[in-house]
């Protein structure tokens, strides 16, 4: 995998046209539910952050390569429904996205293809109600968005992630909606 990321990452560097890369800073929001497979303990969505950087690499005419490296949590809370009681759980990703842009014109397009998300590390404030186990070490979020720039070096990207299948042991079926500012340094 590092083998596969280190190749991406200078053949990106390596294209002559490195003039016509859009490249910044994004930091934003997230709303993110789950699923819970245990009878009696039912999920409630949380609120998480995403920041880091992007780029975007001219394939053919509107066709476009978008991807960057961003921290992303992916929180939930797990309730039981019998006593009340709740945990806060808690992951952290650093997602790699691969995602195929078209672009309209020049400040606004749409995207759509998978993160790489590497687990960095899990928690549960409360052990006794609920604890992230056999979280996987990496998951492929499909994404599907839309980015702009409403000033020359400002804009913004809202999206949706879902994740199909388990995340950790009875957790599975993860979704977010997003938006991110952006800075751009084109």
């Amino acid at each position: 995998m590092k083998k596969i990321f280190l190749t991406l990452v200078l053949s990106l560097l390596t294209v002559p046209a490195f003039a016509d890369y859009d490249f910044g800073l994004e930091v934003g929001i997230r709303q993110q539910s789950g699923d819970s497979d245990v009878d009696n303990f039912s999920t409630k969505s949380q609120m998480g952050m995403q920041f880091g950087g992007f780029l975007v690499v001219p394939i053919a005419n509107q066709w476009h390569l978008r991807t960057g490296m961003l921290y992303t949590q992916r929180p939930l809370t797990v309730e039981n429904d019998t006593t009340g009681q709740d945990a806060k759980l808690t992951m952290n990703y650093l997602d790699v996205p691969l995602a195929v842009m078209y672009k309209f014109e020049e400040y606004a397009g749409i995207f759509a293809g998978i993160s790489l998300g590497l687990n960095i590390d899990h928690s549960s404030d409360s052990k006794s109600v609920a604890e992230i186990e056999d979280a996987k070490g990496m998951i492929t979020p499909f994404l599907f968005g839309a980015s702009f720039k409403f000033a020359p070096n400002f804009g913004a990207t809202l999206y949706f992630e879902t994740v199909g299948g388990e995340v950790a042991q009875d957790l599975n079926n993860y979704r977010a909606v997003g938006a991110n500012l952006q800075i751009t340094f084109d």
